[in-house]
């Protein structure tokens, strides 16, 4: 008896926490055994072997979230601390999560020196799902988070792959992260990072980790082959000229590129 499985979501960033369902037997009337065997194995393997889920992040401005989730992708990010150069406000992050839930993408905040009132206010206030805890500030306040807002925790390593981040668990936190995210020393800096060489902690995330630092169109199908991670998350390599703004071809490409790896 062969049983083939297919997953129940067309976005896979809204497939988290669901699981495979049966595929209808109807739709294997009128094949043999041979190609019902076939047709089960195949699945079953495309299955095991789904594509990376992609987060387009610092995103400015919700036609840029509009434009990355309908292409694709699977978490829109904004970066939420006022000081950085895509630090959008409470009102622009607003307009960017609903252009990503309307494509049914998830909207991510990311802050960096923010206490726990003040992440869950401004998450609950822009409709911001998920809180990327990027900083020292913003990852000790994971205790005081609310239990229904998804935590992203930021763990920042060498060129060479060493990580400098401590887990969730070594902080003393009960709590772990719904994922973790390995970036370089300096977010957006564009630094790659070696792949060969990154050993992620277990049992720190309940859904998987996500790997940044220093991914393009040009390189992510190899990052995406050699550390299989569960997302890859870029913001500066599909950016256009002026740094801010993201580059339509540029995120179509690398979209593309990590789903098809």
């Amino acid at each position: 008896r062969f049983e083939v499985y297919v997953y129940t979501s067309y976005n896979m960033a809204n497939m988290v926490g669901t699981s495979l369902q049966p595929f209808h037997k109807a739709q294997l009337q009128g094949l043999g055994p041979r190609s019902r065997k076939q047709c089960s194995l195949a699945r079953v393997c495309a299955a095991k072997q789904a594509a990376p889920l992609v987060k387009i992040c610092g995103v400015t401005s919700p036609e840029d979230a509009h434009l990355a989730a309908e292409m694709g992708a699977d978490f829109i990010g904004m970066i939420m601390w006022p000081k950085a150069k895509r630090g959008v406000s409470d009102e622009v992050a607003t307009k960017i999560a609903s252009a990503a839930k309307a494509l049914s993408a998830q909207p991510v905040g990311v802050f960096v020196d923010e206490d726990a009132e003040t992440i869950a206010r401004r998450c609950r206030t822009c409709g911001i799902s998920i809180a990327q805890l990027h900083g020292d500030g913003a990852r000790s306040s994971l205790p005081g988070l609310p239990e229904d807002l998804q935590v992203i925790w930021v763990m920042h390593s060498t060129p060479e792959g060493e990580l400098q981040t401590p887990t969730p668990q070594a902080m003393g936190h009960s709590r772990p992260a719904d994922w973790l995210l390995i970036d370089g020393l300096q977010g957006g800096s564009g630094q790659a990072l070696d792949w060969t060489k990154l050993n992620i902690p277990e049992g720190q995330s309940s859904k998987g980790w996500l790997l940044a630092g220093g991914l393009k169109p040009e390189n992510v199908a190899q990052a995406v082959n050699i550390a299989r991670p569960y997302a890859v998350d870029v913001s500066s390599g599909v950016c256009g000229p002026d740094g801010l703004r993201k580059d339509a071809s540029k995120v179509s490409s690398f979209i593309k590129a990590a789903k098809g790896a």
